[in-house]
């Protein structure tokens, strides 16, 4: 699909976009900026397609506007039966509802038309926390209407671990940008040097963590505009060790049960994981609204998400026990209300995705109702819904 990316038509009246599903977030970015205008939803990273984002419902830095399926006003899609359908978001039939967060099981995505909003320019403000301080801190944070965007990291040092954490916002200045072009990536470089070394695991993870701290401190007080904030670097993250992966997983929990999560979570992991084939890279902090947009919700209520960057090895036992693990780390976010994000590897029981995601089984009435042949099948599917 990435050779199906035409920019089909821009209206700078009505801010929105409608572009066709292979089109990467940076094209749209591309083509938008003169008109002054941004994303209102996507990931941190601009390298993805639409139709792959909106395929898992993505979620992003921005705290005013709820996940990605949102932010759609209308979509042509291909059905299972060969029908080539446009619709919109209160369509009787409720495509959107099953092809937003359905893992392309639903049809293919030709095209969307997205909502827009202003490419804003926006002051950093950084700050370190105390973890047990940042649910007051995030609640203070949405109720003042000051801050248009926000993430946060969590300390895996083992000087720190859990305890500590770096808040970045991105606070409102008032004025709007038509003329700053994309950032390229920067420091790729260092960036990698840095957690190369961390990738080590143990007391490494402390250079890689002040590391983070000063790279974090230098940003306070800049100015950046909303489309170049919504691009982060991502060549630094490669990783190419024989007999090792790195993973994504990604957990949400209910804002107001975040402290006393994270405090239990100390006690599931180690602190220092030098010796352990399983160590811990990096931990993201996100919010994500509410969604009643799409049946395989991953927000309930309002979210934080922590996602995490793993590493482990490819041996039988190695596999085995980093799934014994995450497992284990779905159960303790299930206790607290939360769940787990599913486009990652299939680390988790089919009973943890059955308690996760309630409305599976209207997802998977659905499917054989629209797909009665199962033209669209992936591993997903085959594991956990059929």
């Amino acid at each position: 699909m990435r050779t199906f990316n035409r920019i089909l038509e821009i209206n700078e009246l009505e801010k929105t976009i409608r572009v066709e599903a292979g089109a990467t977030w940076e094209d749209i970015q591309e083509a938008i900026i003169p008109y002054g205008l941004a994303l209102k939803v996507t990931q941190s990273q601009s390298i993805f397609t639409i139709g792959g984002s909106l395929s898992v419902n993505a979620h992003g830095r921005d705290i005013r506007f709820g996940p990605m399926a949102g932010t759609v006003k209308e979509m042509t899609l291909l059905t299972p039966t060969g029908e080539i359908k446009r619709l919109t978001q209160d369509n009787s039939e409720e495509w959107m509802k099953y092809v937003f967060g359905g893992y392309g099981l639903f049809g293919v995505i030709l095209d969307v038309t997205l909502e827009l909003t202003e490419n804003d320019i926006y002051t950093i403000h950084t700050e370190k926390l105390k973890t047990a301080k940042y649910e007051s801190y995030f609640n203070n944070l949405l109720d003042h209407h000051k801050t248009a965007m926000h993430y946060a990291r969590i300390s895996v040092a083992p000087s720190s671990f859990l305890d500590e954490m770096y808040v970045i916002n991105y606070n409102y200045t008032g004025k709007q940008d038509d003329k700053t072009l994309l950032k390229e990536e920067q420091g790729v470089r260092l960036t990698k040097l840095a957690l190369d070394l961390g990738r080590q695991g143990g007391f490494s993870e402390n250079f890689f963590w002040e590391t983070q701290k000063l790279y974090i401190a230098s940003i306070d007080g800049k100015k950046i505009t909303r489309n170049n904030a919504m691009r982060s670097e991502s060549t630094f993250m490669e990783f190419t060790k024989p007999g090792r992966v790195e993973v994504l997983q990604e957990f949400f929990v209910p804002v107001r049960s975040y402290e006393e999560y994270i405090s239990d979570l100390k006690h599931l992991l180690s602190a220092n994981d030098k010796n352990d084939d399983f160590k811990i890279h990096n931990i993201t902090v996100r919010y994500a609204a509410k969604d009643n947009l799409t049946t395989l919700n991953y927000a309930k209520e309002d979210m934080c998400g922590l996602v995490v960057l793993i590493q482990h090895g490819l041996k039988e036992e190695e596999i085995a026990n980093a799934t014994a693990i995450i497992q284990d780390w779905t159960s303790l976010t299930l206790e607290h209300g939360g769940t787990y994000y599913l486009p990652y590897y299939r680390y988790q029981t089919k009973e943890q995705f059955m308690e996760s995601y309630p409305g599976w089984e209207k997802f998977r009435e659905e499917k054989l109702r629209r797909d009665p042949n199962e033209i669209f099948q992936n591993l997903f599917y085959d594991y956990y819904i059929k």
